[in-house]
């Protein structure tokens, strides 16, 4: 089915340049498409939900999750190394554009292999994902319309449902490294603990962290992700 949506661009946050990099292109979906897309939500939500699919560490769009318990979380495994008189370095990664760069055909097989969706129901994420298109309003001027071949779409319910599935497999990945991570859709916290007795503890914490950050990377760019390295901070937190 053909797909057609009209973007809005928004800035992130108030007072920032009027730059191309600082606008979220916030969809607005037609009506039958939410209504279709609020259903399909719903089923594969519940899906998830009662066959533990959802990543535990991944704190957004699901009831009892947000910031604040993402924050709580995070602060609390520090704090209590902390108590033990450990050292946590804490690495906060933040995507570029992550929501436009999702490769629909990559997302289909986290669909089929990750959440077990086949069959009729498999076609029916490959025609949402089709053929789509959109067009830019600024100031009440739109732009020609142009394909979709990637992405999916923000401001609706299903987009960020559907990025969540895609990135799930960033959790694979960290915990061959490190014994903690979290994320709050595309925001991820990476961090470890060590005693710092010598040299030795704190070089081995390096180096896992280091040999982590370089395994996510290398995933990225193999699922067309993108950090954002203006953002991307670096933490070093302990009495």
């Amino acid at each position: 089915m053909e797909m057609w949506a009209l973007i809005n661009p928004i800035l992130k946050k108030p007072g920032l340049d009027l730059l191309y990099k600082n606008y979220r292109p916030v969809c607005n979906l037609q009506y039958v498409s939410k209504l279709t897309e609020k259903v399909i939500f719903n089923q594969v939500y519940d899906h998830m939900v009662s066959n533990a699919i959802f990543p535990v560490l991944q704190s957004s769009y699901r009831q009892f999750h947000s910031t604040e318990t993402a924050l709580i979380k995070v602060m609390n495994d520090i704090l209590l190394k902390m108590n033990s008189q450990h050292i946590t370095l804490l690495i906060l990664l933040d995507l570029s554009a992550a929501f436009d760069t999702v490769d629909h055909q990559i997302l289909l097989e986290r669909l089929s292999d990750e959440v077990g969706i086949h069959g009729t129901a498999l076609n029916w994420f490959r025609s949402y994902l089709s053929d789509r298109s959109q067009r830019v309003s600024v100031h009440g001027v739109l732009s020609r319309p142009f394909d979709l071949n990637c992405g999916v779409p923000q401001g609706s319910c299903l987009g960020p449902l559907l990025f969540i599935i895609y990135v799930s497999k960033l959790f694979k990945i960290v915990e061959d490294y490190l014994p903690d991570a979290h994320c709050f859709v595309d925001d991820t916290q990476l961090y470890l603990s060590f005693k710092p007795l010598g040299n030795t503890a704190q070089a081995d914490a390096i180096q896992a962290m280091e040999k982590c950050i370089d395994a996510v990377r290398k995933w990225m760019i193999q699922d067309w992700l993108m950090i954002n390295d203006d953002k991307t901070k670096f933490l070093l937190v302990g009495t």
